[in-house]
């Protein structure tokens, strides 16, 4: 037992590299050399008048000096009064026994000044009493630079963002608010505060007039689109309705994915308001807030198109009222004018959301359906007209009846033509007037091709 003891191995001793000509040369003075030339930093050793006892060789490159030269001098005499003055409290600490770091920007000849992180330790003698300080400063120049500018440029664009006239989303890849400008507050009533963190779409609220924007951050998140541009209308609780445009745009990384969006809105009611009122100019009747005749022509092609493609029928009602002038003659247009627009109304009231009614001037009216058209759907729409007709029209001082004659052109048969189309309407409405007025006329098969004359349209 005792022989495998002592056959056990001896522990293993630390390696010691054995004595080259390199490290042998390597003394004191040498190495004090290599550190002057090639260290880094900025060192000094000062004692507690602040005189210098040591410096490396950047040090005093720093003031076009030999450390030779710097060797006695002061603080005080190297550096001016608001330099001076701005380190000293650093340099104190130390001596009280604190070791301290902070930055600084210092002078440097031919340059505006270089910035500097410093260390300031204190320097203690053999008994540990403090005789002076150790300082040692690196060159954070560049980065303190590009800090700054990218300090003063976030100002700048945190700045603009604050005074633009859009308010800016800031988004991330999942569609959190990351940053919000205040305007938000101005175009949609909402807090960006109250954004921040929180879910875009989830925080506008939910809904069908939310798709169009949920669905240009799908495009710019799936890759499709880089940028895109949507309308969105937000309805307020104690408002009109806000409308915004939305500018999107997506930023990738490095592989293409999509991390992060930014959006500018822009409050566009006073826009959109004017461009429907314009809208409603262009295509409505003045008086009666009917359709005109443009945007009857327009409807018409549609249905005709779509009665082509898809096929069906479609009936149009060309509806004169009989005994106007007389109205106008007696009690003049004024009242002329009030019985157009309870016309108009009535005529509202009778039709389906897919009917159309348009008055084309004067006492002429016209009706359009491209739904579950037939021969008896388009008596019954006829009989309807009338029955809403027959109560008398009242107004300031009196009452007045009016009629009407109606022309039915039904298509197919008709040719696929709206001017064809409104033609034949037309003069199956004049046979009407021609019979007695009161009376409906559909247009026969035969009349298609010649409508200079009463034959080929039959009385219903």
């Amino acid at each position: 037992m005792v022989d495998e003891l002592d056959q056990s191995p001896e522990p293993a001793l630390p390696t010691v590299l054995p004595l080259t000509p390199l490290t042998a040369s390597l003394t004191f003075e040498a190495l004090g050399r290599i550190l002057d030339s090639n260290l880094g930093a900025i060192v000094s050793l000062i004692d507690l008048d602040a005189r210098l006892h040591y410096v490396n060789a950047r040090f005093a490159k720093s003031f076009n000096l030999t450390p030779a030269e710097m060797i006695g001098k002061t603080l005080f005499d190297l550096y001016d009064e608001a330099h001076s003055s701005a380190f000293m409290p650093y340099i104190r600490r130390a001596f009280a026994g604190e070791t301290v770091t902070y930055e600084r920007l210092g002078p440097v000849v031919g340059s505006s000044g270089v910035w500097h992180t410093v260390a300031v330790m204190p320097w203690r003698d053999d008994h540990g009493n403090i005789v002076g300080a150790v300082t040692s400063s690196m060159s954070v120049h560049e980065l303190k630079v590009a800090l700054e500018a990218l300090r003063s440029a976030n100002e700048r664009l945190s700045s603009h963002m604050d005074n633009s006239p859009l308010a800016v989303v800031e988004l991330d890849d999942r569609l959190r608010v990351t940053n919000c400008s205040a305007q938000m507050h101005e175009v949609l009533g909402i807090s960006a505060k109250s954004l921040v963190g929180q879910p875009l779409l989830e925080a506008l609220g939910d809904g069908e007039r939310m798709n169009p924007l949920e669905e240009a951050f799908a495009r710019l998140q799936s890759g499709v689109e880089r940028r895109n541009r949507v309308e969105v209308a937000f309805p307020q609780r104690d408002g009109p309705t806000v409308y915004s445009e939305w500018f999107n745009s997506a930023l990738t990384d490095s592989t293409g994915k999509v991390s992060s969006m930014m959006s500018l809105v822009q409050d566009i009611t006073a826009r959109t308001l004017a461009e429907a009122q314009l809208q409603q100019i262009a295509t409505h009747d003045p008086l009666t807030g009917l359709y005109n005749r443009r945007a009857l022509t327009e409807r018409l092609e549609q249905s005709m198109l779509k009665t082509r493609r898809d096929g069906g029928a479609l009936v149009l009602l060309f509806i004169d009222l009989d005994g106007f002038k007389r109205i106008n003659d007696v009690y003049g247009h004024g009242v002329g004018d009030e019985v157009l627009c309870e016309v108009a109304r009535r005529l509202s009231n009778i039709t389906r959301k897919s009917d159309f009614v348009a008055r084309l001037g004067g006492d002429e009216f016209v009706m359009l359906t491209d739904t579950n058209v037939s021969t008896e759907s388009a008596n019954a729409i006829c009989a309807r007209i009338m029955k809403t007709l027959e109560p008398a029209c009242f107004f300031p001082g009196g009452e007045v009846s009016v009629g009407a004659s109606i022309g039915v052109a039904l298509c197919p048969p008709a040719v696929s033509d709206t001017i064809e189309l409104m033609r034949i309407a037309d003069a199956a409405m004049y046979q009407a007037k021609r019979s007695g007025k009161g009376a409906v006329w559909h247009s026969a098969h035969g009349a298609m091709n010649n409508l200079t004359s009463t034959q080929g349209a039959k009385q219903i």
